[in-house]
């Protein structure tokens, strides 16, 4: 009988199934493939929002910033120190505005810019005119700005008027008036379906309309929603796009700095512990082994040829007792009557027989306690945007390349933190300052107010100069700079504002100093190098003076 075939055939495996099959351990060539050890597999992360992220753990780690700013000697030294690369003395008004369409000259434009810088000046270092408490100055403003941008990401600042009649009772001259809000003031609430997201309204457009600060009024929590106008939001919203409110900048290394300050405490607490017990006495006698060995003799029974007889056996083990109990009684005689006293320089120590006194070395900190360290505040510092000798002020092994090569690479972090985060402040204060002093005519403009509303954008453009980049050689920057100039790879405006200056003022300077001098008939120092200074060099009115023969 022949066995009928199958209709059917079984379908064959495609290649995609049969490969893993065939070759199990072939490499893959994929982003995150398992590895031996299963490190990463064990590393748990997901994909979302950075307004989720951020409204998760922001008030975690801003109260932690703050608890180590406030208890770190390292954390509040590297506060001040960026706040002073940062800001330094003051953000310093360099008024930019474009007044060709008001039919302005450069030279009336020039006029116009030092009056207001001189203005703005006397009015940001009263406290009375641009603190509405009238305590700070805009300077002490930029510092807290800085200071709550690094424990909390962010700052605030709400803008008030005062009436002028309000102000006459003051004394005041200006109604514009700027305080400062800790941002744990703006609960971080969040409704969607309303529009608010952590504490501030949004429109259809994503655009803030209100703040929903909580103040404090007769020692109650009282919420208020203040207008998105009155208020300059402070972020750098480059670290979390998407999110509208921001989180410290130390949260990445909160757990460093935690480690940091264990293994300091860990370190600390062993190396005491072991000075405690610096001193030991080492003694011969195995006590515990010998009144056991005694008493383990004294249980067995008189071994064979002891000629006494049970009694003296018995006599014989007891005087071994005593002998031994002699010994110790000894021991502590003389540890009694001499003593070991290490406070004591001009003691002999005496000890018991046989005894001898060491001395244990600390073993605490390690050899590899310092670079672990290092290396723990190498990655604080590296956040934080400041260079290592900066953060520990430990320039050890530090050469002028390697310093030099820092500071180019954390400078511009500085100017970047700057333009973000302290400028913006500055340039609000600033923009509500000028509009107030045109309207009320203490600054004077072509077309009145009403052409200042026009060109608003034109008008109220500026830039702030804070301090100059640090450098280790300050007669190669010079040289530098100078070589710069000659080879017309830079220009006047360049090389002032790289050390914090107003090249225009440093010009009107030295044309008043040179003219002093003129009038005095002393030589002016500026230009020596090619002749400026003598008598070949150039005159008080600016005019090359003609050279002299040679004899």
């Amino acid at each position: 009988m022949v066995e009928a075939k199958p209709r059917y055939r079984v379908p064959a495996r495609s290649a995609r199934d049969v490969e893993p099959l065939a070759r199990p351990n072939r490499p893959t060539a994929r982003y995150l493939r398992p590895d031996r050890s299963g490190i990463l597999g064990m590393r748990r992360a997901v994909t979302r929002d950075a307004k989720v992220d951020v409204l998760e753990a922001a008030e975690r780690a801003s109260a932690l910033a703050l608890d180590f700013m406030q208890n770190s000697g390292w954390l509040a030294g590297a506060a001040d120190q960026i706040i002073s690369d940062t800001i330094g003395t003051e953000l310093k008004l360099n008024a930019r505005p474009d007044l060709a369409a008001l039919g302005y000259t450069e030279e009336e434009r020039s006029a116009w810019c030092r009056i207001v810088e001189a203005q703005w000046r006397r009015y940001a270092w009263n406290p009375a005119e641009c603190d509405l408490a009238g305590k700070s100055t805009v300077a002490e403003m930029l510092d807290a700005v800085v200071r709550h941008y690094l424990a909390y990401g962010e700052a605030f600042g709400v803008f008030d008027y005062l009436t002028v009649r309000r102000r006459r009772t003051l004394g005041l001259e200006t109604g514009t008036k700027v305080s400062l809000v800790a941002p744990h003031r703006l609960p971080r609430t969040t409704r969607e379906f309303e529009g608010l997201e952590q504490g501030i309204y949004h429109d259809a457009l994503g655009r803030a309309q209100f703040y929903g600060f909580r103040r404090r009024e007769s020692g109650i929590d009282v919420e208020s929603a203040v207008p998105a106008r009155d208020v300059v939001h402070l972020m750098d919203r480059g670290d979390n796009p998407g999110s509208p409110r921001g989180i410290s900048v130390m949260a990445p290394v909160l757990r460093v700095m935690s480690q940091s300050d264990q293994l300091a405490d860990a370190t600390l607490a062993t190396a005491l512990l072991q000075t405690i017990f610096a001193a030991t006495i080492k003694s011969p006698e195995p006590s515990a082994d010998a009144f056991g060995a005694i008493q383990t003799l004294a249980d067995t029974e008189m071994p064979d040829g002891f000629e006494d007889g049970p009694v003296a056996w018995a006599d014989y083990v007891g005087a071994l007792q005593q002998d031994l109990i002699g010994v110790w009684d000894q021991r502590i005689n003389a540890l009694k009557s001499g003593g070991v006293n290490l406070s004591d320089t001009a003691r002999i120590a005496h000890i018991g027989p046989g005894e001898e006194l060491q001395f244990l070395t600390a073993q605490t900190p390690g050899s590899n306690y310092l670079p672990f360290s290092k290396n723990l505040q190498q990655e604080v510092a590296r956040r934080l945007g400041i260079t290592l000798e900066s953060y520990s002020m430990d320039h050890t092994g530090a050469s002028y390349s390697s310093v030099r090569m820092g500071i180019s690479s954390i400078w511009p972090i500085v100017m970047r933190r700057r333009e973000r985060i302290a400028a913006p402040f500055a340039q609000a204060v600033y923009e509500r300052w000028l509009e107030e002093s045109i309207a009320e005519g203490r600054i004077p403009m072509k077309g009145g107010y009403q052409a200042f509303l026009a060109n608003r954008q034109r008008v109220v453009w500026a830039e702030w100069q804070g301090p100059a980049k640090p450098t280790a050689d300050d007669y190669k920057s010079a040289m530098a700079s100078k070589l710069r100039l000659e080879t017309g790879l830079s220009s006047l405006a360049d090389e002032c504002a790289e050390y914090g200056r107003d090249w225009e003022e440093n010009a009107t300077q030295i044309e008043r100093e040179m003219a002093a001098l003129a009038k005095r008939g002393i030589p002016h120092p500026f230009g020596r190098s090619t002749g400026g200074a003598g008598p070949n060099g150039m005159a008080a009115d600016g005019n090359r003076q003609p050279a002299k023969e040679e004899a």
